[in-house]
């Protein structure tokens, strides 16, 4: 019998993505009404978005008009940060990633997204492999 625990770190950038409302953490978002547009390039490339209101965080595929914040990555950078081998403040600091709009909202986001995911959590979210 293994003891291993498995690594529930996304393998995609949709998963990277979709994970971020698995772990979002309504505790610390009080009466944050935001929305995160993500624009994905190379092989990964996509449009996503986070909507944050209510003690609620969804994710959807596409674009949103005005979001609060809008981050530019390829999927090779968002995925590393998303799987915590780069810290996303240096990866902004570096160029590996553009951000627009509401920096505090980006500032935010580690303790926003902090919740541990579960492999309930995971079971229950049917990865999208787009």
């Amino acid at each position: 019998m293994s003891n291993q625990t498995p690594d529930l770190r996304p393998a995609t950038i949709a998963q990277a993505i979709q994970g971020m409302a698995l772990t979002f953490n309504p505790d610390r978002a009080k009466d944050l009404k935001a929305s995160i547009q993500f624009h994905i390039t190379d092989k990964e490339r996509g449009d996503w978005y986070l909507d944050i209101a209510d003690g609620r965080c969804r994710c959807q595929r596409g674009v949103i008009d005005k979001p609060s914040l809008t981050i530019t990555s390829s999927a090779q950078v968002w995925l590393a940060v998303a799987r915590g081998d780069l810290k996303g403040s240096i990866g902004l600091m570096t160029g590996k990633y553009k951000a627009k709009g509401n920096m505090g909202l980006l500032l935010r986001m580690d303790s926003l997204f902090s919740r541990e995911l579960t492999a309930e959590d995971i079971a229950r979210q049917d990865w999208q492999e787009d």
